[in-house]
């Protein structure tokens, strides 16, 4: 055989193995019904079923269409088998390094962030269709999670988080099928990348991914955490179609997805689109060529006016505990750097895939960089929106390089190589996971500040010196079970915890009637503002550890101890004790009346 740097694949196989990964595509498209409710209130006022309706008949005319017609049931064992034993890991990981099963799973630095995401879901699904700019894709799953399943507001953000890796995890395991089947047409290859991601998952997941899921969890950045679903979509999207007409689709799609999920970083994703639009336009049929140029030029425009709106939240600040922000942004760049050697190394005579899933990783975290050091330049304030800007090109690209790695450790097992190609193919396996195990590292450092919080949430026992339950689960349902049993409505909550005040009130009913101009049920938790009166039960936080509690927070907020210690006085107040698990005491008290 000549040697040749080329890769030599085996010859393409009649029946291509498959796995699970277009089972995982066609699950994952059953978010479209909670996209197009979502964007359809927002931009037109539709209720929400509207929405939900017609997404559920598209996305069930496409499942009967894929499954009946393409049949792309599993033929391969090994691959299916590694790819469940792949998203069984990442989901276990993600459940027993977050799950804090004391605080039913969703923890709380002390913001006040979910309670004001629960109140604008609430206004957002029953009175405003347009508030929040219509970033409310993730209220709208969210909504219709608790209509489909019951439960209450806690349990939908609680499963609208974990759909975050859940969406990581099915994504990744789903698009290594693609890329190395499409590559390297065996089986064999295409089992061991899934081995190689496994390992990817085992040490990414808990050293890194996790710890920053896990802070912007807590910190109640839900909206934003959900951006990265149609971020890590849209990558997707882009990179596996073989036809240049499907990825302009795809683009122009997961544009308005992004869009109407958080709008920090759409700049980013437009000018990525718009850039990736002008590649394809030469890939048209011709009739359609000529659109290229001006929807290319309308993207970056749209993008320009993105970064234009960001320019005055420069000087909002925010809870935001502040990392290491200029080793990320250099980690950041170097991993840009690196993986755009790794572009362009291999041989073009390859299926294109893995470089378009580089192209669009590479413009995003590039541009994403270029903005921040532009930021950095003009010495802007470094304040909340700053620190959280680079969160979703950092996923993106550990993304992109957990799926590289894996693939070209599973181009190693290919038969019939040249010396020279199978040499290139280590190397370049070896450099990419190089890169995967130093930015990993770099990143890691970085973020550093919020180890401590992440140990706990770890570790999951009290006493907790960062964290607190998002919600009382056990108060809660002692409140419910008042209400229903005397047939009263509900007065408010009162709690030395803002988190919890500000959450809790609104799962339990109270949407405050201005939430943004009011900061959500702040003047409840400065002033004790409750609606007590007749027909009316208020209840309050009594324990030992609460009364201290009150104490430290009258340094600054007086009125609500002596609210608490008013409603304590009077004589007709129940008062009961309950399991409180994440309590050094392991028990709460409770207090209520009812007019």
């Amino acid at each position: 055989m000549t040697d040749t740097f080329e890769s030599q694949p085996t010859p393409t196989l009649t029946v291509r193995p498959r796995g699970l990964g277009a089972l995982y595509f066609l699950l994952l498209a059953w978010l479209s019904p909670a996209v197009l409710a979502s964007v359809l209130r927002a931009t037109v006022g539709l209720p929400l079923w509207v929405g939900a309706a017609a997404g559920v008949l598209g996305a069930g005319v496409l499942t009967w269409r894929v499954l009946s017609a393409l049949r792309p049931w599993p033929d391969h064992v090994p691959l299916v088998l590694m790819q469940v034993v792949n998203v069984t890991v990442a989901l276990g990981l993600t459940w027993r390094m977050l799950g804090i099963p004391v605080m039913g799973g969703l923890a709380s630095t002390g913001g006040g962030d979910a309670g004001n995401h629960a109140a604008l879901r609430a206004d957002f699904a029953t009175r405003t269709p347009g508030t929040y700019q219509g970033f409310t894709i993730f209220h709208t799953v969210t909504y219709g999670l608790e209509k489909l399943f019951g439960g209450d507001a806690f349990t939908s953000f609680r499963a609208g988080f974990y759909l975050v890796p859940f969406v990581l995890a099915l994504a990744l395991v789903a698009g290594l099928e693609v890329v190395a089947v499409r590559r390297w047409r065996t089986g064999r290859a295409a089992v061991a990348a899934q081995v190689a991601l496994l390992a990817a998952f085992a040490f990414v997941w808990p050293l890194l991914l996790l710890r920053l899921l896990h802070y912007h969890q807590a910190e109640g950045f839900y909206a934003h955490l959900f951006g990265l679903v149609p971020l890590v979509l849209a990558w997707l999207a882009y990179g596996l179609p073989r036809q240049a007409w499907a990825r302009c689709v795809a683009l122009a799609l997961f544009t308005v997805f992004y869009r109407y999920t958080y709008g920090l970083n759409l700049g980013d994703f437009l000018f990525t689109c718009g850039a990736l639009v002008f590649v394809e336009g030469r890939g048209l049929p011709p009739k359609w060529r000529r659109l290229a140029w001006p929807a290319g030029l309308l993207m970056l425009g749209a993008a320009a006016y993105a970064y234009w709106r960001l320019l005055p939240l420069a000087h909002v600040s925010g809870g935001f505990i502040p990392h290491g922000y200029e080793r990320a942004l250099r980690t950041q760049c170097w991993a840009v750097a690196g993986l755009l050697v790794v572009r362009f190394l291999p041989p073009r005579g390859e299926e294109a895939v893995e470089r378009r899933l580089l192209d669009f990783a590479l413009l995003f975290a590039g541009v994403n960089a270029a903005i921040q050091l532009a930021y950095l330049s003009a010495r802007l304030p470094i304040d909340y929106y700053f620190l959280k800007y680079g969160l979703h090109a950092q996923v993106l690209l550990l993304s992109v390089l957990m799926l590289v790695a894996s693939n070209r450790f599973g181009a190693m097992l290919l038969p019939a190589q040249a010396p020279r190609s199978r040499a290139l193919g280590v190397g370049l396996a070896v450099l990419v996971a190089v890169m995967l195990v130093e930015v990993t590292r770099g990143w890691g450092r970085a973020f550093r500040v919020y180890e401590e919080s992440y140990e706990e949430r770890v570790r999951g026992q009290p006493p907790f010196k960062f964290l607190e339950p998002l919600e009382d689960r056990g108060a809660v349902a002692i409140v419910r079970e008042v209400l229903r049993d005397n047939g009263k409505r509900f007065g408010g909550l009162l709690s030395p915890s803002w988190p919890q005040v500000n959450f809790t009130n609104v799962d339990l009913g109270w949407v405050p009637d201005d939430w943004q101009a009011n900061n959500g049920h702040w003047a409840v938790f400065e002033n004790g503002a409750v609606r007590d009166g007749p027909g009316a039960c208020v209840f309050w936080q009594a324990s030992e550890a609460d009364w201290e509690a009150y104490r430290h927070v009258s340094e600054e907020y007086p009125r609500l101890e002596a609210r608490v210690r008013q409603l304590h006085g009077t004589a007709d107040k129940v008062c009961r004790e309950y399991p409180a698990p994440w309590t050094p005491a392991g028990v709460r008290t409770l207090c209520y009346r009812c007019d």
